[in-house]
């Protein structure tokens, strides 16, 4: 057994290895848009409204706004302090859960007020209890109690889905409109099995559910998780008096699959999940997807909505034997679910769950992480020169960075950068996406940072450095000479995403030049120097992609790197007339050679080097041999 399970290790590091990104950027000290919130907030809730962004925390809703300075109010949320019984008291306070724009003048926010949850309509700094149709302040059933909790919930048309872990792990819809919408529809016990919700996300006239829950196979052989995306109607209105009242009549469930069936490989717990369109093909929309295994690896997974609407509009049900009801089929949308005829409610009752399991596109993982595991994940949609749509994913990692991915045609992935947001590297609460205006919101416990999408700049130099980068936001203008961002009337721009070909002969010879060597902006540096000495020479990476070496007395001699990791260090033991002359640090990638460092070992007791200055401070280490 000992043997098998080694050899099975090995055989998966091989079969779903992770790439590694192009480049490492430390935005730590660039990023100036970043607010530091009064307290630690251990749970924050983040919602972006325009320019201004609200981050709820405990007992308090901060209000930023970027575009003056920044500035940063704090507000209140109202409660009285109580002690959360039997709850853990590190735990127990006024925690700000739900935070949506309700309607065009109001934001709902919900809080677990001492493990007595409240929920309150927001204007111009003022709130007001949300009371529902039955003259009742909205909140239990609709906010968890305590914060650690899992839940999902959002807000369309007026009215707040919700799903709340209770003592039944119910599920609950809460209307605030008057009429006959009901004010809140449940879910049936049997329905799920201890299920933990990570998102929820409107489509057209269909809401969308993310969750895992309880394998109901219990085994040491099976993972004791199952992924599920589930559907309800936003037309449904409940059941008839005899069956269904007040519960949901178009619940649907259906296993999400993420792994590699043929080999056993599954990611069976899913962490996240994104809805993404196309803007140019509205039947390409996709579900991107976060996933845990049971043996401590990571998975996003994509998924062809396409595909999924086809499986829930023509489903079979698992258990369910008898000739499938078709006037009309269950779980399609109707205007009034309540006539429903009793054959269709009775097997939404009693058979909620689809038998197809839906699969990811290609039926394997997009990517896969076993060293630092994913945890949140939102994608932007660009089109590049050509009217091709490419997706961005920006990926949370474990240890507070995050990945920046360029996916092309559904399978392939490059990895454009990895990103330092802060020094501290703390863990990243949540990721809020604004499109439009290509901001990603980042919130930590300690701070919101506003990360620009697009940053060109830091691919300027060189058109092998622009175009090697591969960011679909950006382009090499050739007539400026720089690496600029594209809009869809950009011209005299190159940009190859498909390959990052940097700059071809023919390209190169429309610049005047020829050479397949680049050299960087660099200083000159002079250095003293003592016989008998050892010496590190130091060139700093710009590509992890790229292979380095150096090169004495042009090309006289090639010399691997001595140290190879985020530099590459050259050690030269006791300097002698035999060491003098010069020493290249070059980088070749795709065939495109950069030279980044030369320094020059002079005999008459001086040393000189040509350094790059672009990115890093590169030094150079003496250690005497006495």
């Amino acid at each position: 057994m000992g043997t098998s399970l080694t050899f099975l290790v090995v055989w998966l590091g091989a079969a779903v290895a992770s790439p590694s990104p192009r480049l490492k950027l430390d935005l730590s000290d660039g990023i100036k848009d970043r607010v530091a919130f009064k307290q630690v907030e251990t749970f924050a809730t983040t919602l972006c409204n325009g320019s201004t962004v609200y981050v709820g925390g405990n007992g308090v809703l901060y209000q930023i706004n970027f575009d003056y300075s920044p500035s940063l109010k704090m507000i209140t949320v109202p409660g009285k302090v109580a002690e959360c019984q039997g709850k853990d008291a590190a735990l127990c306070g006024n925690y700000v859960m739900i935070l949506h724009e309700f309607n065009g003048t109001h934001l709902i926010l919900c809080s677990t007020n001492w493990s007595n949850p409240k929920c309150w309509l927001f204007q111009f700094n003022e709130m007001n209890l949300f009371i529902n149709r039955r003259n009742r302040v909205l909140g239990p059933g609709t906010c968890p109690e305590m914060p650690q909790h899992d839940f999902a919930s959002l807000v369309v048309d007026e009215r707040l889905y919700s799903v709340v872990p209770d003592d039944r792990d119910k599920m609950y819809l809460t209307g605030y409109r008057k009429g006959d919408f009901p004010a809140r529809l449940n879910s049936e016990d049997k329905w799920m099995e201890d299920p933990r919700f990570v998102t929820m996300s409107p489509l057209d006239d269909l809401i969308y559910m993310f969750f895992r829950e309880r394998n109901e196979l219990k085994n040491q052989d099976t993972d004791p998780w199952i992924s599920r995306i589930a559907r309800v109607c936003k037309s449904d209105k409940g059941g008839s008096r005899q069956r269904l009242l007040s519960k949901w009549t178009t619940f649907l469930k259906a296993r999400l699959i993420c792994g590699m069936l043929s080999d056993s490989i599954h990611f069976n717990r899913i962490q996240d999940a994104f809805i993404s369109k196309d803007p140019n093909d509205s039947e390409d929309t996709r579900v991107y997807g976060i996933f845990h295994s049971n043996w401590n690896g990571t998975a996003v997974c994509v998924y062809s909505m396409k595909e999924i609407d086809g499986i829930f509009a023509n489903p079979s049900f698992k258990g369910y034997s008898s000739i499938i009801p078709t006037k009309p089929r269950p779980g399609k949308c109707v205007p009034d679910t309540s006539k429903l005829p009793d054959e269709v409610l009775a097997l939404m009752e009693n058979y909620p769950t689809v038998d197809t399991w839906i699969q990811s596109i290609g039926r394997i993982p997009l990517m896969t992480n076993h060293q630092n595991h994913f945890t949140k994940v939102v994608v932007d949609s660009v089109v590049d020169l050509h009217g091709v749509v490419s997706r961005v994913l920006y990926l949370a990692m474990g240890d507070g960075k995050i990945q920046k991915v360029l996916e092309r045609k559904g399978s392939s992935t490059f990895i454009i950068a990895e990103l330092t947001i802060s020094k501290e590297n703390e863990p990243i609460l949540s990721m809020s996406l604004d499109s439009n205006r290509k901001i990603l919101y980042i919130t930590t416990a300690k701070e919101l940072v506003r990360l620009p999408l697009v940053q060109c700049e830091k691919y300027d130099g060189t058109c092998g450095r622009c175009i090697q980068a591969r960011d679909p936001y950006c382009g090499w203008d050739y007539k400026k000479q720089k690496c600029v961002p594209i809009s869809s009337n950009s011209k005299n721009i190159w940009q190859d995403l498909e390959r990052g070909d940097a700059c071809s002969s023919a390209q190169m010879a429309h610049l005047h030049s020829s050479a397949r060597m680049i050299t960087i902006n660099s200083t000159l540096l002079r250095l003293p120097m003592k016989e008998d000495i050892s010496v590190y020479l130091s060139c700093p990476k710009q590509s992890y992609h790229a292979d380095y070496l150096w090169r004495f007395n042009h090309n006289h001699e090639v010399l691997p790197c001595s140290v190879n990791d985020d530099h590459c260090l050259l050690f030269i033991s006791k300097l002698s007339q035999s060491n003098t002359g010069h020493y290249e640090c070059i980088s070749n990638e795709r065939g495109v050679e950069h030279l980044h460092a030369d320094y020059f070992i002079e005999n008459n007791g001086g040393l000189s080097a040509n350094l790059s200055s672009v990115a890093l401070v590169i030094t150079v280490i003496y250690h005497l041999l006495r």
